[in-house]
């Protein structure tokens, strides 16, 4: 009996089946392909139809563009729970999902009810902040600071002011939605408070901004808020450099208050930092109605911010923590004097739109004097962060808004204080024709040459004189210098001797302080001088 094939008979087979594969290969291929494409059919109906499921839930959030259309990131409907990640579309290996992946779905509402993803979102109403790991989303009840549902609540609309703000709970501390958190006291909940600033490009009308009348009467810088890989601004914009942070980023989170310390003693101490992983830092605070922390040198004052990621009491430890930036400031500074900000926020009119001073003789954080820098003191001293005391209207029946609130970006208790008046600020900005001048700082003579600070953060500017310190023609696009010099009467102080940029003004200043002031220091120990944190997603 014939137990096997004989090598001819092998070979025969082999070369039968050989083309009967180069007849169905097409139709295979063909096959896989429907297949696939049917996949990412029902891949994007399930992405079209959680798309509209987190519009419903979240509408007291949303504001539908000029074309009726929401933009929302993939990222975002992942991580809130409305898609299972990590999903991959047949014809890509990438998660569209991931917080790296800038993918999104535009829903259009019209009779058709259209849908498509897109590679961004463009133009964004409504940034959505990025909480990072450490970080509990807050809202204002109209008595106290409560943890926000993300889902269901309200709790940032940059359309109407509400800057997104955030809170650092104390180690082991868990708090629910609705739960009340307290910032204030021996024994607060939180640690910190920070404020979200999203990537967005601007433009300045004239030389006062968009209806901007003079330098005491400065209009608006026009924001248009972008995602990260938006590279290419709109006709006659800037894409703000302050998000250029080691690769571009969605937005940053910021201090709401000047930098403190958990005991008030120890305000005017020097911390002796001098490593990123300065143990002090456990004991910096970022609360309302504490002594500024003070007496440290640049140096001090950087060490100990960078420490905080690398500290376990925050938990901070996914967040590139440092000290502002003079860049950063001025992120900030044009959001406040944008339609986003203090000068859209209609409570106010004229030159209250400015940022209320901070007067406080004993440099207590959060505190304003209700009134412009322009002003003098106020009578019956100065009012809290959170004194909703209407202050009604002028001689000339201008609003002047709130008191306590007037003092911060918005207008509203959900923006940046301290900017204006307290303690001057110093910020990582300096000057120097190839490396930053080093000056009366605390940093060894090696730093920056030898790379131990990145380059990420600090500023350089080619001189100490404002109009020929930057490229572009002179002008330092963003920084708050230039393109806004004098707007409200701010100093615009630059001396030769010294090299470490000083942002805000203090509390004996007159109409000089505001958010568009700036001065230079040595980098020295002084009495008034604090800092404010900054933190990137790593």
């Amino acid at each position: 009996m014939k137990k096997g094939f004989t090598l001819i008979e092998m070979i025969g087979v082999m070369v039968i089946l050989s083309l009967l594969m180069l007849f169905a290969m097409p139709n295979v291929i063909n096959y896989i392909k429907k297949g696939g494409d049917t996949e990412d059919k029902v891949v994007k109906t399930m992405i079209y139809e959680a798309s509209k499921q987190y519009i419903t839930d979240n509408q007291k959030m949303f504001k539908k563009d000029s074309k009726n259309t929401y933009c929302i990131s993939l990222n975002t409907l992942a991580t809130e729970g409305y898609i299972e990640s990590p999903i991959t579309l047949s014809s890509s290996d990438e998660d569209i999902t991931s917080e790296t992946s800038t993918k999104a779905v535009k829903v259009t509402y019209d009779k058709n009810y259209k849908y498509e993803l897109t590679d961004e979102c463009v133009g964004i109403v409504n940034p959505t902040p990025i909480l990072y790991s450490g970080l509990t989303p807050v809202m204002y009840d109209g008595t106290n600071w409560v943890v926000a549902n993300p889902k269901t609540d309200e709790w940032y609309n940059y359309d109407k002011q509400m800057w997104a703000n955030a809170v650092v709970l104390g180690s082991g501390k868990t708090k629910k939605p609705g739960e009340v958190v307290t910032v204030e006291g021996d024994a607060p909940d939180a640690l910190m408070m920070l404020v979200w600033i999203p990537r967005y490009e601007y433009k300045i009308e004239g030389q006062y901004g968009k209806g901007g009348q003079s330098a005491e009467l400065p209009g608006e810088i026009e924001v248009n808020f972008i995602g990260k890989n938006i590279k290419t601004p709109t006709e006659g914009y800037i894409i703000h450099p302050a998000f250029n942070f080691d690769g571009e980023k969605s937005g940053f989170w910021v201090g709401k208050f000047e930098l403190s310390h958990s005991d008030e003693t120890k305000s005017e101490t020097s911390l002796e930092c001098t490593t990123d992983t300065c143990s002090e830092s456990q004991y910096l605070r970022i609360l309302p109605k504490k002594t500024s922390l003070r007496n440290n040198n640049v140096s001090n004052l950087f060490y100990a911010i960078r420490s905080i990621e690398n500290t376990n009491s925050f938990g901070l430890s996914n967040i590139d923590t440092h000290m502002m930036k003079n860049s950063e400031w001025g992120a900030v500074a044009y959001l406040s004097q944008s339609k986003y900000g203090k000068y859209g926020n209609r409570d106010y009119e004229n030159k209250y739109k400015e940022v209320y001073q901070n007067k406080s003789d004993s440099y207590i954080t959060g505190l304003s004097n209700g009134t412009p820098s322009q002003e003098a003191y106020r009578d019956g001293g100065q009012c809290s962060y959170n004194d909703m005391t209407n202050l009604g209207v002028d001689g000339d029946s201008y609003k002047m808004g709130l008191c306590g609130p007037g003092a911060s970006t918005t207008g509203n208790i959900y923006g940046v204080y301290d900017m204006s008046g307290g303690a001057w600020e110093y910020v990582m900005g300096t000057y120097g024709t190839s490396t930053p001048t080093i000056n009366n700082s605390g940093f060894g003579s090696t730093v920056f040459t030898g790379n131990t600070i990145e380059s990420k953060y600090y500023d350089i500017y080619k001189t100490n004189d404002v109009l020929t310190a930057c490229d572009n023609n002179g002008l330092c696009l963003g920084h708050a210098m230039s393109e806004t010099a004098s707007w409200y009467g701010d100093y615009t102080y630059m001396f030769s001797s010294s090299s470490c940029f000083l942002r805000g003004g203090n509390y004996v200043n007159s109409d000089g302080a505001g958010v568009f002031n700036r001065n230079l220091s040595n980098g020295d120990c002084f009495n008034d001088l604090s800092a404010r944190v900054v933190g990137f997603g790593k």
